[in-house]
């Protein structure tokens, strides 16, 4: 959600732009763009939208006013083999008002794909279902997942409603920027200086900043408080009286920004991965990172086999940062989409980058360890096989990342940030990111949103809190402290989960299915003490769950497949919801 993923800024030696970093996804990550399909349900025009957003002229003064309006289409993304378009999927276009405050002026599309319950006569409250990022996919990634387990689980007895927010993948316009990949093939190869990482990461923002106006495109109008807008339009369109809204990463901020503005219509909330409204999640991200290692590492010396095989892995991981840093690796990777291979340029800062970032995925926890061992041992099959998935994706919405962040997050100074006590490693780039971060945004150049935004939601709407222990960006105490003023709020922490716990196995997935029956009783969770930490890898093996076996296979080179899933989400649902962590995703795998 799981996003879902957030970004930060500040680019360092490294060839991709240190702004951007996939899936889901975070309020106020990192941008990519994102697809959505279309559906066959009870369309309703929405008339006089502009009513709730403007004061009614004088009946002789009034003029004819656009309404947002959803159409059927073609899928715009290719379907999973288990799916039939029409059957199991429906897609189309809501069309919307670039700006809700004047619905006479310019619209933009919004890419929408309900997938189907399994239930002939499903509930007539749908999930829908925020991706993270900003910038991230919601129909890339859950489109595939949901005809997966556990995803598949929550199509249980209700339709699934996906969008792709505004100024991601298949929306239009979708503001992504080709010039980071660009940016990332013509220096993948290079170590750059932290100077130099940092003026070709701007550049490439700004070229594409440019671009984008030259588009016709507002900058400003793609913010939270407009996606959070397009979240009622999508409701009012397609004929429900009210849904129940889940969030990952940024997903969940957009979420709650939608339960301050349009309470009505909403059942309930699923918040995945927390990021408060009242939290500037950037200004945490050193504390957020320092903490989330150190959980590994404890999970690691309390499990007798992991500590046994991997004895002091805090000292063997930074031992090995330290000679990645003198002499840096050359791991071979590909680009999926042209086929061209290069020597990505892997130093001790791009390999903890990449480290955090596996750090969002609950499947690939169990092999952290032995990921650290091959490494140390020149072994990189499964740097070589998962590093282009996510150095060269396509799919997320920088621009849109830029948009949000700059107008919601970057409001902070390095004041703000509290180091203390966090290692070495991570206090190194805080001052860079920041520093790049506020460039970035004078040149972006959007209108900030009012102070309103970042104070506590306040709401009886009843809300379940889902966090993982080992989440990188958005720690369990943030899903606490928004609990804190949601008032019928349920919170429950996975000790073996990441970055979005919601599809992460069976127990989570059980849960979220108990409180949609009925949100106002707290749902039985008695699953989790069954699951009370990862079970990892060892050279020696284990007796191996086939969710276990994955990470393992993908070492050694099989059942990519899954390797390509869990780029997806990190890409699509986790990623897009990390600043500081840019500047890590940037060296880590860009090379």
């Amino acid at each position: 959600m799981v996003s879902p993923r957030v970004y930060p800024p500040g680019v360092v030696r490294s060839q991709k732009p240190a702004f951007i970093r996939k899936i889901h996804q975070p309020a106020r990550d990192t941008p990519p763009d994102m697809p959505m399909r279309p559906m066959i349900h009870p369309w309703i025009v929405l008339a006089a939208l502009a009513a709730f957003f403007v004061p009614p002229a004088p009946a002789a003064a009034q003029r004819p006013q656009r309404t947002s309006a959803f159409q059927p289409a073609a899928c715009m993304f290719e379907l999973p083999a288990e799916a039939h378009e029409g059957e199991d999927i429906e897609c189309g276009y809501l069309t919307v008002p670039e700006e809700h405050a004047h619905p006479e002026g310019p619209t933009i599309r919004l890419a929408v794909a309900i997938v189907k319950s399994q239930d002939p006569s499903p509930a007539p409250d749908p999930l829908v279902m925020l991706q993270g990022g900003p910038g991230g996919s919601t129909i890339d990634y859950f489109s595939q997942a949901l005809f997966m387990p556990p995803a598949s689980l929550l199509r249980a007895d209700r339709d699934i409603v996906l969008f792709d927010q505004r100024g991601t993948l298949y929306s239009q316009p979708a503001l992504t920027c080709p010039e980071d990949i660009a940016l990332v093939e013509r220096t993948i190869e290079r170590r750059l200086s932290d100077e130099e990482a940092e003026r070709l990461s701007l550049e490439a923002a700004q070229a594409c900043r440019a671009r984008l106006i030259r588009e016709g495109v507002d900058l400003s109008a793609f913010d939270s408080l407009e996606n959070a807008a397009d979240v009622e339009a999508l409701r009012v369109a397609l004929g429900y009286e009210q849904i129940n809204l889940y969030g990952v990463s940024y997903g969940t901020l957009l979420a709650l920004h939608v339960m301050r503005q349009h309470p009505a219509g909403l059942r309930s909330v699923i918040l995945d991965a927390v990021v408060p409204a009242q939290t500037n999640f950037l200004a945490e991200v050193p504390r957020s990172q320092d903490r989330a290692f150190g959980e590994l590492f404890a999970a690691c010396r309390a499990d007798p086999a992991c500590d046994v095989a991997f004895p002091n892995l805090e000292r063997r991981l930074f031992d090995l940062v330290e000679r990645l840093n003198r002499e840096p690796a050359r791991v071979p990777v590909t680009d999926p989409e042209t086929g061209k291979s290069y020597r990505m340029v892997m130093d001790g800062d791009d390999f903890l980058g990449l480290m955090f970032q596996l750090l969002y995925a609950s499947e690939v926890l169990p092999a952290l360890p032995l990921l650290v061992d091959r490494v140390a041992a020149e072994d990189y099959t499964f740097l070589s096989r998962v590093a282009p998935l996510i150095v060269f994706d396509r799919t997320i919405a920088a621009g849109m990342y830029y948009s949000v962040i700059c107008a919601e997050d970057a409001d902070f100074t390095m004041a703000d940030v509290d180091l203390a006590g966090v290692r070495k490693p991570f206090v190194e780039d805080a001052e860079r990111s920041a520093r790049t971060l506020a460039r970035l945004c004078r040149q972006w150049g959007v209108q900030p949103l009012p102070d309103s935004v970042d104070a506590p939601v306040t709401s009886d709407i009843p809300t379940l809190v889902l966090n993982g222990r080992f989440d990188p960006i958005t720690p369990p105490a943030f899903g606490e402290q928004a609990a804190q003023t949601l008032t019928n709020s349920y919170v429950f922490t996975f000790g073996n989960t990441a970055h979005g716990s919601a599809v992460a196995g069976p127990c989570p997935a059980s849960i979220v299915l108990d409180f949609l029956a009925d949100p106002t009783t707290r749902p039985d969770a008695s699953c989790i003490a069954a699951h009370p930490a990862p079970e990892f890898l060892t050279p020696e093996g284990l007796l191996l769950t086939s969710a276990l076996n994955a990470p393992l296979a993908w070492l050694e080179g099989k059942n990519l497949w899954q390797a390509v899933l869990l780029a997806l989400t990190l890409g699509l649902l986790l990623s897009p919801f990390a600043v500081w962590p840019l500047a890590w995703l940037a060296r880590a795998l860009s090379g």
